[in-house]
């Protein structure tokens, strides 16, 4: 989309990311950079002009900052006025433009002023914790920190006592995200404070910000914060209504849908290990699933027993994704292939169990009817749920699968939930 001059922020807000990296006019030598969709389609703002001035001046680029509202970011009034102040500063010091941002640097000092993306980067590549752990890590980051606080934003801003223009401090700032997320989320709150902690920590040893200042550090929970709670389930004397409203699908979910919420019963896998779930995984010769470790939290592969029931759900699946490459695919998935492991929890919400059930939820449900009801001892569920059990030495020795056993429950189970009213 090409435009010689966007006047509002509703214009900037309505442009669109594409495949390749674009370039947009804001007028007087301002530009509007739109990142590919590959990586994160984000939005920034850099002045062009030429240092020295005239013909004979390089071209040179000068960032102003990320686009939007909040901490560390730049609506286009606010960048326009900044690529102004810049203009004039060069003009009357002579100076290169791109030194705008050190000029109450002493000279001959030099000052690390890193900023909140470049010690994120930092902290992933150097840090020394498990590929899955990253992962869920580099997500988090940019996917709810970056994107509230700025990716430009300096590092020393988030300083416990550095004081912001809008008269919060840094510990204010970090504490308003938590609050925010933790409203509909308190146990993501907790894990957003906890990437932030371990991210600050690193630019503490880094040199990047000062001792004593980790903003991130715990929340004590006040009276008027939510507290942690355990997520919301149904005891299994609810699970007849439950499938009863999940076949009338009132809330006109695809079929794939409906299929990955009887998956998730069938098989109380976190979504993570479910949704991405692929046709070449299946042994049909063993009758088993096998899931890749990277998949799984505690980074090892894992054996699901396919039962008669789990075989028809997929054959019914093979209908409608039997040639694509994941069994959950989604024609809205775009680049990742499959649904979004969230849409389980969202067709929950939209069913009217928002406060009720949550997919973790169901994982409790199988621990506890399955002993209860079914007669099974806790080990054998807790070995198919992908459990740790024990300390480090038995973790260390103890190589035993339970296979027989963990078949017996998953074939009982399936059957037992098809006599509480789930359908297939």
């Amino acid at each position: 989309m090409k435009l010689k001059v966007i006047p509002t922020d509703s214009q900037v807000k309505a442009l669109k990311a594409g495949s390749k990296r674009q370039s947009v006019g804001m007028g007087d030598s301002l530009y509007l950079i739109i990142e590919p969709v590959k990586v994160g389609g984000g939005k920034s703002f850099e002045g062009r002009t030429r240092f020295p001035p005239g013909r004979g001046g390089t071209q040179v680029s000068v960032r102003i900052g990320c686009y939007g509202k909040g901490t560390g970011k730049w609506t286009l009034k606010e960048a326009r006025d900044e690529w102004s102040r810049i203009k004039n500063w060069s003009k009357e010091t002579g100076r290169d433009p791109r030194d705008f941002k050190k000029r109450d640097q002493p000279s001959g000092e030099t000052r690390v002023n890193q900023t909140l993306e470049e010690v994120a980067k930092s902290y992933l590549s150097e840090s020394k914790i498990k590929d899955s752990t990253r992962k869920d890590y580099q997500n988090m980051l940019w996917n709810q920190i970056i994107p509230e606080f700025g990716a430009e934003t300096p590092i020393n801003c988030f300083a416990w006592d550095y004081k912001h223009s809008s008269g919060k401090t840094g510990r204010e700032t970090v504490l308003a995200l938590y609050k925010k997320v933790s409203v509909r989320a308190p146990v993501q709150a907790k894990k957003i404070l906890m990437v932030l902690r371990a991210v600050f920590d690193y630019a503490i040893d880094q040199g990047w910000m000062e001792r004593d200042q980790n903003s991130a550090l715990k929340v004590k929970i006040a009276d008027n914060m939510h507290e942690v709670t355990h997520h919301p389930t149904l005891s299994w004397d609810q699970l007849p209504a439950f499938f009863n409203e999940l076949e009338e699908n009132k809330p006109k979910a695809s079929c794939v849908t409906i299929c990955a919420v009887k998956a998730l019963f069938l098989t109380f896998l976190r979504v993570g290990s479910l949704v991405p779930m692929r046709w070449d995984e299946l042994d049909l010769e063993n009758n088993i699933w096998v899931i890749p470790g990277k998949r799984m939290k505690n980074g090892r592969d894992h054996i699901v027993p396919l039962t008669n029931p789990f075989n028809e759900l997929l054959n019914t699946l093979r209908k409608f994704n039997g040639e694509e490459e994941f069994v959950f695919a989604s024609p809205r998935s775009g680049e990742k292939g499959h649904m979004n492991p969230y849409s389980i929890n969202q067709h929950l919400i939209r069913m009217g169990y928002k406060s009720v059930l949550r997919a973790h939820g169901v994982r409790s449900i199988p621990l506890t009817a399955g002993q209860e009801v079914l007669g099974f001892p806790a080990q054998v569920i807790q070995r198919q749920m992908a459990h740790v059990i024990g300390d480090k030495v038995r973790q260390a020795y103890d190589r035993s699968e339970l296979l027989p056993e963990r078949r017996q429950f998953m074939e009982r189970w399936s059957e037992a939930l098809l006599e509480q009213g789930l359908r297939l």
